[in-house]
């Protein structure tokens, strides 16, 4: 299990870079872009020489990644297990901003960028075992070499989409309360907001029902669990969230309610469905005890990776 890291949340993207005689400035609007809508910005050429273009063109590129173990037997008997990542070119969204044409020494061009998002995404997820990336590249199209700029962009997962069913999520995962019961405890667990957004604070309250226990304490945890959707696909589970409501001591005999409080990780592993991967999150209750297994109480909870839409 591995704790995510904060991404950084930046609002716009600013960018310059030379290339094959091209000099290019690249100015997005928001580098955080929503489906459904335009990605918006602006690129400035200037040409440090003489050249002949095809086409002039920015575009948009979804690169899914995902990861599985292969074993192979050797002819002595030994068998050998190794970690295969796999990449495939989900979608790629060009958009012409100039056709064939030259400029010479010295020129400038300016283009206002204006680039579909898809209504569906898919959102930006980043883990090992699955991953989805989204390129935003402009580029002269020149025979023999192609002058280009190109950076990441993030592509949010909205909390509508949860909402309205468009991805299946768990069970009781958009509930505001959900029970959960191990070891013969049980515990109605509260969340507020639902779905959670990723960097966003969040609050609820928790009711521990179990026999007079001891424990270390009563910790919480937040948890994606992560895995690529092949055969012999690895799976990886990513904490989000850590938290106590009690120290060691004794509970249960009579109803334990507790409140809690957090902030998520902003690390980019919204729930999503991919073609080769998915991410579900759980939320869990631990009574850890010294000398026994701990006991889980875990409920299904969704995860956004924006509020706005």
């Amino acid at each position: 299990m591995t704790d995510a890291t904060p991404t950084p949340r930046p609002a716009g993207i600013q960018l310059r870079g030379s290339d094959s005689g091209v000099d290019f400035e690249l100015s997005m609007d928001r580098s955080e872009m929503l489906p459904g809508q335009l990605a918006t910005g602006t690129v400035r050429l200037t040409f440090q020489h003489a050249i002949v273009f095809r086409g002039i063109v920015a575009s948009l590129t979804a690169t899914e990644q995902w990861q599985w173990k292969r074993t192979t037997h050797g002819a002595n008997g030994e068998t050998t297990t190794q970690t295969v990542t796999e990449r495939h070119e989900l979608q790629r969204l060009p958009v012409m901003l100039e056709g064939p044409g030259s400029h010479g020494a010295g020129d400038k061009r300016e283009f206002r960028l204006e680039l579909p998002i898809p209504p569906l995404g898919p959102a930006t997820f980043e883990a090992t075992v699955s991953r989805l990336t989204w390129r935003l590249e402009v580029k002269l199209d020149v025979p023999g070499f192609d002058p280009s700029i190109e950076t990441d962009v993030v592509v949010l997962q909205p909390m509508g989409l949860l909402k309205a069913g468009v991805i299946d999520v768990g069970e009781f995962a958009l509930w505001p309360s959900a029970d959960a019961a191990a070891d013969g405890a049980s515990a109605s667990i509260a969340i507020d907001p639902v779905p959670l957004c990723i960097g966003g604070h969040f609050g609820g309250r928790l009711s521990i029902t179990t026999a007079k226990t001891r424990v270390q304490e009563v910790r919480l945890e937040l948890r994606a669990n992560v895995e690529a959707t092949v055969s012999s696909g690895l799976k990886e589970e990513i904490t989000l969230w850590t938290g106590r409501v009690a120290g060691e001591g004794e509970i249960g005999g009579i109803d334990t309610s507790m409140p809690f409080e957090g902030v998520l990780a902003a690390a980019w592993v919204p729930t999503i469905r991919l073609p080769h991967g998915r991410s579900d999150a759980t939320f869990h209750v631990i009574l850890a005890k010294a000398w026994a297994r701990d006991t889980h109480l875990v409920r299904d909870i969704a995860i956004c990776s924006t509020t706005e839409l």
